[in-house]
């Protein structure tokens, strides 16, 4: 972190106390005795709705939040600000000694809580420091995570579309590999995929409604005709993943995995309902 430039949205509308807030992180930049970077920018907004605005428009590597705005009170101001930032942490500021509050904010995500007559220049640094140093062994964390989790998952369809058996299916049924002989459609069917994942996240978060089923029927069929087995299933959800997935985001990444799970297996089911007629004899 030394020698870069940490950026800083301070939502207070005590414009006094900003002002104090804002002068103690500039002289402690750069300090000999810290390991803040040499450059500190703050942003300072007054309202609610100005820092969602400027969280819309800017990346910012840490939050200070006062819990009691014009146009939000208490832990709904932090929860929102959390709602719509996951990728930075929040110290909440608030004029209330109120212990239980403090332990929600904590518990719902804060970083840290601070009541401002308790605040001083050596407080506050400590704070943002660890706050930042939490925050990243937090996000080191959740990549460690997600990769044991992708290696847990791809690992259970692997053994669902075990190679070998993949193989001896692919010689009976006249299958080849979809990634390596289709490269092309291999990659456009990957993105339509990935389009119907959106449209799932979109069902869970927004309520709304779309017909996917005919989606997943036009894939499926698309594979059967292209001879396609389980593993292009297998290599078509990993690619999907990649392109979908968020560094950083593992609650985001968490449904994300889940919904293209889902999609998978979904995928798989209908593959062999197009292929029983030939396994059985039929003409199809």
């Amino acid at each position: 972190m030394v020698g870069q430039t940490i950026r800083v949205l301070l939502v207070e509308d005590d414009l006094g106390f900003a002002g104090l807030l804002d002068e103690w992180l500039v002289e402690l930049s750069g300090h000999p005795t810290t390991i803040l970077p040499s450059r500190i920018l703050v942003t300072q907004v007054d309202s609610l709705s100005k820092a969602l605005q400027e969280m819309g428009g800017a990346e910012f590597d840490i939050l200070l939040v006062d819990l009691n705005l014009p146009d939000s009170v208490g832990l709904e101001t932090f929860e929102r600000i959390r709602d719509r930032n996951v990728d930075s942490p929040v110290i909440v500021l608030s004029g209330l000694d109120d212990e239980s509050l403090a332990i929600q904010a904590v518990r719902s995500g804060a970083q840290d809580y601070l009541v401002k007559n308790t605040i001083d220049g050596n407080l506050l640094f400590r704070s943002v420091r660890y706050a930042l140093e939490r925050h990243a062994l937090h996000q080191e964390l959740e990549q460690i995570r997600e990769k044991e989790r992708r290696q847990r998952e791809q690992g259970s369809l692997d053994r669902l579309s075990d190679r070998n058996v993949s193989r001896i299916a692919s010689r009976m049924l006249g299958i080849q590999e979809l990634k390596g002989g289709y490269p092309d459609q291999f990659a456009r069917i990957a993105a339509q995929l990935g389009e119907i994942l959106d449209k799932l996240l979109q069902m869970r978060t927004h309520k709304v409604v779309f017909n996917i089923s005919d989606d997943l029927k036009r894939i499926s069929e698309e594979l059967g005709f292209l001879r396609c087995g389980p593993r292009d299933v297998v290599d078509i959800y990993l690619a999907t993943l990649e392109l979908r997935e968020t560094p950083g985001n593992p609650i985001k990444n968490e449904s994300i995995h889940e919904e293209c799970r889902y999609l998978a297996f979904e995928l798989m089911g209908r593959l062999v309902s197009f292929y029983r007629p030939y396994a059985l004899g039929g003409d199809g």
